[in-house]
């Protein structure tokens, strides 16, 4: 079994695509040596992230996320157990959404390939997300 968890949180203190770079890369570096996959959206001012693993690591891996002060309002979506990695491909992917796209079409782009329970699920977390903006 795989454990994993969706959140949305917004940032603080980001100010420019280099520093989500920064971002990105450590990710990449802490979820190989930690073993954990996932996605990670960035619209400007939010990030949407699936982070997929050993249920520990990816608790641990959340708690970091927590303390970050460049994240607040950080939003558990939904967080279980499932039968295999949706994400297996990628330490971490991560995506800047450019002005022209939306959470929906990012997602939807993104999830080509998944278990069509779980893209159908973050695509829902999307399209309601794009609603409340």
């Amino acid at each position: 079994m795989v454990y994993r968890v969706i959140y949305i949180s917004s940032t603080r203190r980001v100010q420019s695509n280099a520093e989500i770079d920064v971002i990105l890369r450590k990710s990449q570096e802490n979820n190989h040596r930690d073993g954990l996959t996932g996605l990670l959206i960035y619209d400007g001012k939010r990030f949407f992230q699936y982070l997929e693993g050993e249920e520990a690591q990816v608790r641990r891996t959340l708690a970091r996320i927590r303390a970050d002060e460049r994240h607040y309002a950080l939003v558990v979506l939904s967080e279980k157990e499932t039968d295999r990695r949706q994400f297996g491909q990628w330490s971490m992917a991560g995506h800047y959404m450019s002005p022209r796209e939306n959470l929906e079409q990012c997602v939807e782009r993104l999830t080509t390939g998944c278990d069509p329970h779980v893209a159908a699920e973050l695509r829902g977390f999307a399209t309601v997300r794009t609603r409340a903006a």
